[in-house]
């Protein structure tokens, strides 16, 4: 309760002081420019100052139970270095409508004994990197925000001064430890433990914490202290900084945590290929683990994210495959088979109740056992979604994407032999046509003969058709986006008909686990009577999508040049 009241003095006090201030530089003399503002600031060259173009950080999560144990294993990986330990009280600022939030960006003033930082940091969620920021700091001489500081004040919009006010604080008990694996790789390890406070309505949550921040040598080092640190007790990857959980913790509306959702990777054709692996791990990586936090609030956009971002995974490994140790191939698919099978279960249900019984339901409304089918839908995936929860909380998940995440940033692959390092240093967009033709020929080979084809046989040819989406998506940033969108959007509506049928069988599959062997019960008669309804409408759609797939062979494979091409048949020559 004191430190909580503390909090919220301080928080009024700067949020006093600010707007004093402000107030008196619009007011003063009612005349007074902020050109003449700007002049009257002072001379910051005679003030401390801190300048950080990129932080390089990896943030854990742990129990306050743990933090002991933790305590103990960072003193022993800094046997020579003694530990500091220091109370940090940060206010966070924003406009009333938030323009720093909705620009990515973050204002905080931190107070450390009787010094202020001013810090503003860059990222947000969708930009798909969980360890790096911008991030640029000046100290102050009061404790309030000052927009024309000479670093982070260059990346605050112009006209902000009037409007910022504290939204949300922190107030941590930080202890810090240098760790120096090897002499190159110097890393400043903090375990942080304390809470958010939100300004005015006293909302409030814990934090317990462990940053590893790089000040020097490969990134990799801080997962491979991540790694020993999970051997002492359980931690996981938190993609989260302090400042998107306090404004989560504000924000009324946003009851839920957002959805995160695949952007384009930012490839270039002359990078190596094996630069390009490694910037399309981090991205599929963080568009993962930032969806975590969706999926644990029982959100189906959340879950069907997570599996997009660890298909989208195995799908590079698959694509770049020739290029990788098989072993290292073998261990990654097996840990991520395991995680998409939990995700998958939960998945395949959310369909069958929104996407294939809501849209029925009225039809079939005076069907007996429809209610009935839903509650056993209902029952099976609060027990699937439980199952979500234990996998993303447990050690093995966490240790799971701290190996992945090491692998990347390791290049692990480089293990393998010299030729095929050869191929991983050269340029990706070289490599990329070959990688695209393989699944190309795949979707073509699975297609013979269309209407011959049995159910599963067309579902292995969705299932080429989505690797060929999901490497086209990786990869299309080094192409033109027009011919991507053209091409994109013929593959999207076959995969959506494809989608659709599979969709039905798998439902068939869950059916019969929802009435155990009951074929007479109320549950079963009312999903016979729904997949009649579904049946109707692919037998409808049939021409349909024979149409849409003859359209897709039509279309000329984009990634290759012109002159490569047989016009008329659309392949490749050798």
């Amino acid at each position: 309760m004191e430190k909580g009241r503390r909090l919220c003095e301080i928080e009024a006090s700067q949020g006093r002081r600010f707007c004093a201030k402000i107030s008196r530089r619009q007011t003063g003399a009612g005349t007074e420019s902020l050109a003449t503002v700007a002049a009257k600031q002072p001379d910051r060259s005679k003030q401390g100052r801190r300048c950080i173009s990129t932080e390089v950080e990896l943030k854990l999560a742990a129990s306050v139970a743990d933090l002991p144990e933790l305590r103990r294993a960072l003193v022993e990986m800094a046997p020579a270095s003694a530990c500091s330990q220091s109370r940090l009280i940060s206010t966070y600022y924003d406009t009333p409508d938030l323009t720093l939030k909705r620009r990515g960006l973050s204002l905080r003033v931190r107070e450390q004994g009787d010094r202020f930082i001013q810090t503003v940091k860059s990222g947000d969620p969708s930009s798909f990197d969980v360890l790096t920021r911008g991030e640029w700091e000046d100290e102050l001489a009061e404790g309030y925000p000052d927009p024309n500081a000479a670093q982070s004040g260059e990346h605050l919009p112009d006209g902000i001064a009037g409007d910022l006010q504290p939204f949300f604080a922190t107030d941590v008990t930080r202890t810090t430890f240098a760790i120096e694996p090897t002499p190159a790789t110097r890393i400043e390890a903090a375990i942080d433990q304390g809470e958010i406070r939100v300004a005015g309505d006293g909302a409030a949550e814990p934090i317990s914490e462990i940053e590893l921040e790089l000040k020097s040598g490969d990134a990799a080092a801080l997962y491979d202290v991540a790694l020993q640190l999970l051997d002492v007790a359980p931690i996981r990857i938190e993609p989260r900084s302090k400042s998107e959980r306090g404004y989560q913790l504000g924000d009324e509306a946003e009851t839920a945590p957002p959805v995160v959702h695949a952007e384009p990777i930012a490839l270039d054709p002359a990078m190596t290929v094996e630069a390009a692996l490694q910037e399309i791990g981090r991205a599929c990586l963080a568009h993962l683990l930032h969806n975590e936090a969706a999926a644990l609030a029982m959100d189906p956009e959340g879950v069907h994210q997570m599996r997009v971002a660890v298909r989208r995974i195995r799908s590079a490994i698959s694509a770049f495959k020739r290029l990788l140790p098989a072993a290292d191939r073998r261990r990654i698919s097996g840990e991520l088979a395991w995680l998409v099978d939990i995700l998958g279960r939960a998945r395949n249900l959310d369909v069958f109740a929104t996407e294939l019984l809501l849209p029925a339901r009225a039809e079939l409304s005076h069907k007996t056992g429809v209610d009935d089918l839903a509650a056993a839908l209902d029952r099976e995936r609060s027990a699937a979604y439980q199952r979500v929860e234990r996998a993303i909380l447990s050690k093995r998940h966490a240790a799971g994407m701290l190996r992945l995440s090491h692998w990347f940033e390791a290049r692990g692959w480089r293990e393998g032999p010299a030729a095929r390092s050869a191929l991983l240093t050269s340029p990706i967009g070289d490599l990329a046509p070959h990688l695209l033709d393989r699944r190309w020929r795949e979707v073509r080979k699975r297609s013979k003969r269309f209407g011959r084809l049995t159910a599963p046989q067309r579902h292995k040819l969705r299932i080429a058709g989505k690797k060929l989406r999901y490497t086209l998506e990786l990869l299309g940033n080094l192409f033109d986006q027009d011919d991507l969108q053209r091409f994109m959007k013929r593959l999207k509506r076959l995969q959506d008909d494809l989608g659709y049928a599979n969709d039905v069988r798998v439902a068939h599959d869950i059916l019969r686990e929802l009435c155990a062997g009951a074929r007479r019960s109320p549950v079963a008669h009312a999903g016979a009577r729904l997949f009649e309804w579904h049946e109707q409408a692919l037998a409808k759609a049939e021409r349909k999508l024979r149409r849409r797939l003859n359209r897709l062979h039509r279309t000329a494979p984009f990634w290759r040049e012109p002159e490569a091409l047989d016009v008329r048949s659309g392949r490749v020559q050798a």
